[in-house]
């Protein structure tokens, strides 16, 4: 127990120091590429987008491979090695071309980060106590999310845009320290993909059987819809903000990115503690808010209103975080494709938030701002209807109704 004490504080560590590696620094590029670079918002729109693109193709696959493979915490290295390298290509960089190849690269590793995590975090604590670690994993991620844009935004404001391409390197080489506190033999890697028992079959489901599934299928358009509206957000509010107030753009993002992720820690707590009651009523709070968050970025432009209405991405993402995961675990249990289904998943939000941030961009270019905002609103309203009237709740309430149904025979019996 006190060996499998250390891998679960090795998962907080991750889970810490994953945060912006990642995503390759995410949206600090986009203001990096309009304030620094002075590129086009089109422009800015498909290197943003790249990575979604190739997340597209290689997601699924990616998913496979974590299901077979017992080097789970050699893939989380090997990305974070690779981002790294993509993060020094984008500082050494001035060409389209170049900056467009590392985030095509980013793309390609990225996919490992989320699904092999949570392959460990099922592998190590099961499906009975998934939910309370996943809450833990997403506050431990926000959390870093938040210390992360604190030092982003000082050292933008203060030394320069290109010093926080250098941090997130330095975030890479320690998260590829903080693997290795996780201990092998802890993993049960057929635990892992969602298996019930030692099952040895390799294709115990394929990506043909999971989509034949209406629940899975529903659930999965839901979520592309979400990042549909979603994906082009943060980004545009960052070159709105850099538009307003260039010099201090920086600090503004840092500041959005800070409040959101700090109501995420808390909200990512929660939800792993409410989902034990039910997942869908949980999750349809982050779709209510999204309409609403799109609509006031539309027709607000003060940096420091901007800044505020993260508070509402806060309780979304963290929302969204933790429940998306639970929901997947629950649809794919037994299949012994945890992973597979998390990289069919990931794939369909990944060609959603590409379409948002290319749609995003196009939008704003030719009809400007409000415009652009007002349509991700739309989207997300109509991602709203169709997670309320057609995703089935995932969470097995099997075993509840069993123990009412023995009470209810019990209280039957003549005492």
């Amino acid at each position: 127990m006190e060996a499998q004490g250390r891998s679960v504080k090795g998962l907080d560590w991750v889970s810490l120091l994953m945060a912006d590696v990642k995503d390759g620094v995410g949206v600090y590029l986009s203001v990096f590429l309009l304030t620094v670079r002075r590129w086009e918002p089109d422009e800015i729109g498909i290197v943003i987008a790249a990575p979604g693109i190739v997340g597209i193709l290689v997601q699924a696959p990616a998913g496979a491979l974590i299901d077979r493979t017992t080097y789970k915490r050699w893939l989380l290295v090997g990305a974070s090695l690779i981002i790294a390298a993509c993060c020094l290509v984008v500082v050494l960089s001035t060409g389209f071309t170049p900056i467009l190849v590392s985030q095509l690269v980013v793309g390609l590793t990225q996919s490992v980060y989320a699904p092999c995590v949570a392959a460990i975090t099922l592998g190590i604590v099961g499906h009975s106590l998934l939910a309370q670690r996943i809450g833990r994993n997403e506050s431990c991620n926000h959390l870093g999310n938040m210390l992360a844009a604190i030092a982003a935004g000082l050292i933008g404001r203060f030394i320069s845009y290109e010093g926080i391409f250098y941090f997130s390197i330095a975030q890479c080489l320690a998260l590829v320290a903080a693997v290795f506190i996780i201990r092998e033999q802890d993993i049960d890697h057929c635990l892992a993909r969602g298996a019930e028992k030692d099952e040895k079959e390799a294709d115990a489901a394929g990506v043909k059987t999971l989509l034949s599934n209406r629940k899975i299928l529903v659930f999965t358009v839901a979520m592309a819809l979400f990042h549909l509206a979603n994906g082009a957000m943060l980004p545009l509010v960052g070159q709105k903000m850099g538009l307003v107030d260039p010099q201090n753009s920086s600090l503004y993002l840092s500041a959005a990115i800070i409040i959101a992720q700090g109501v995420m820690v808390f909200v990512a707590n929660y939800a792993g503690r409410a989902a034990e009651n039910g997942r869908k009523k949980v999750l349809v709070l982050a779709y209510l808010l999204l309409p609403v968050r799109a609509l006031l970025f539309a027709f607000i432009d003060n940096p420091y209103a901007l800044t505020a209405i993260q508070l509402l991405d806060g309780i979304g993402a963290g929302l969204f975080g933790v429940l998306s995961i639970l929901m997947i675990a629950d649809l794919s249990k037994g299949t012994g494709r945890f992973n597979l289904l998390q990289g069919v998943v990931y794939s369909a939000i990944g060609l959603a938030a590409a379409l948002s941030s290319i749609l995003g961009g196009f939008v704003v270019k030719h009809f400007g701002y409000p415009i652009g905002f007002a349509s991700l609103a739309a989207i997300g309203g109509l991602g709203l209807l169709f997670y309320w009237f057609f995703v089935p709740e995932t969470k097995d309430s099997s075993t509840d109704q069993e123990i009412e149904a023995v009470e209810a025979h019990a209280s039957a019996v003549p005492q």
